[in-house]
């Protein structure tokens, strides 16, 4: 049998904040069609079932890396998240190969797949000690069921049952190849107008023994700034070629606003408030964890902080770690301001809501405390996030109209190097090199 639940929100009540933001326990009315609509499955990362929450994917053994690991060696993706419903789910999982810009490639799934096309997705673990019950799920790839043949990028989905096209999830994954040698450097902008803002990623790919016919055509390069896929770099074309090197000097498409350092809260222990919280409270289903007051910081100078680079951590440190101890809690964000901004939305983002600008992560303006503010469900843990602006009819949020951009900043920097294979009609994933704005 397939369970269909979704989520109503319930407003939470924080002093004069009417209707903020954000759901406390969710009922198992239907969903809102505008939200849940498992027909439709874009190839990038997505969540189509309100009732599924802290979603992680990352290189199995350590929470905080990148879901990339390198064809044929032991290394997995570990895929984990927590359903809220008090009943467990039939849940199947598969793996799509994709090209370089993240359409479906032309593969079948046996010229990737070695093993199952598809296989069950293993009985959960049932939460202990939390004021939200939820069910947490896991998955790794590869694994002695399924494992990936072929290097490229590839969408890990979860879906109900055995039927494909009723999606719960989506992730993205990486695997690569180490066929090419990349030397990757953070430097400056040539460009006067944005030295004091921005940075450059400049690169070079040596081939070695790789056969490249056209190495303008059959080389992509991608460019990704602290794992954010929304402003993921592509289109780059080397200036000149030497030998067997590919160099990029100084390519438009990498240079990135510096932004600013990212902003954090610990909600690892709720006995008592930690790093950013000026208080935790009881709240009518969930326990509250009230941020102290974020002011913009577009018009300060560039202050040094440490941060995770717009991850997130699940912890509670009483269980040692264990997720299904981990409880859920309403956060409560406040960004002081006299006025309203017109022309636009207020966002809170970051890697656990994939840098996207959601619905449920929309501040709303409270006129009698002169902020805005969201009051949004999140797991016990460690939180990087940013409050983002998002003009009217743009695709993509502003990061820096409320946090300004320095060129000091410290970011994690992803660049990804396929080729394209005529003769078995995909890109290869042939090189991937991880470069720090600071450390190199």
């Amino acid at each position: 049998m397939k369970h269909h639940g979704s989520l109503r929100p319930t407003w939470v009540l924080i002093g004069l904040l009417p209707l903020a933001c954000g759901s406390a326990r969710p009922s198992t009315d239907a969903a809102p069609a505008e939200y849940y609509d498992p027909r439709t499955v874009h190839y990038h990362d997505e969540v189509f079932d309100p009732l599924v929450r802290a979603v992680q994917c990352y290189k199995a053994g350590f929470e905080l890396a990148a879901p990339l690991i390198e064809l044929g060696t032991d290394e997995a993706v570990e895929l984990r998240f927590d359903d809220l419903r008090t009943t467990t789910l039939d849940l199947s999982y598969t793996i799509e190969h994709c090209n370089a810009d993240w359409t479906p490639s032309d593969l079948a799934k046996g010229q990737y797949i070695e093993g199952a096309f598809q296989d069950m997705v293993r009985t959960p673990r049932m939460s202990f000690n939390t004021l939200q019950p939820f069910f947490h799920y896991s998955v790794q790839v590869p694994n002695p069921m399924m494992r990936p043949t072929r290097s490229g990028n590839y969408i890990l989905k979860v879906f109900h049952s055995d039927d494909e096209a009723d999606v719960v999830l989506t992730r993205r994954f990486l695997v690569m190849e180490k066929a090419v040698a990349i030397d990757a450097r953070v430097m400056a902008s040539r460009d006067v107008r944005v030295r004091d803002i921005a940075q450059q990623v400049d690169l070079t790919v040596r081939t070695n023994d790789l056969t490249v016919i056209d190495p303008f055509g059959d080389i992509k390069v991608a460019v990704l700034q602290n794992m954010n896929w929304t402003d993921v770099r592509t289109g780059l074309k080397p200036r000149f070629i030497r030998n067997n090197e590919l160099i990029y000097d100084h390519p438009p498409e990498a240079q990135f606003m510096g932004g600013n350092e990212f902003r954090n809260f610990e909600i690892k222990d709720l006995r008592f408030p930690s790093l950013r919280v000026a208080a935790i409270r009881t709240g009518p289903e969930l326990m509250e964890a009230v941020l102290a007051d974020d002011p913009a910081r577009h018009i300060r100078v560039y202050l040094e902080q440490p941060d995770i680079n717009g991850r997130f951590l699940v912890r509670n440190d009483d269980v040692d770690g264990d997720p299904t101890g981990a409880d859920h809690v309403n956060v409560v964000f406040s960004l002081p301001m006299e006025a309203p901004l017109e022309g636009g939305d207020v966002y809170v983002v970051g890697g656990f809501c994939d840098f996207e600008c959601r619905k449920e992560y929309r501040m709303q303006y409270v006129p009698e405390r002169k902020r805005y503010m969201l009051v949004a469900p999140l797991k016990q843990g460690f939180y990087d996030y940013l409050f983002a602006w998002l003009p009217q009819g743009a695709a993509l949020p502003d990061l820096t109209r409320l946090e300004g951009s320095h060129f000091e900043t410290e970011n994690d920097y992803l660049v990804l190097v396929y080729l394209r294979d005529h003769q078995q009609r995909c890109d290869r994933l042939v090189g991937a090199r991880f470069v720090n704005s600071r450390r190199g």
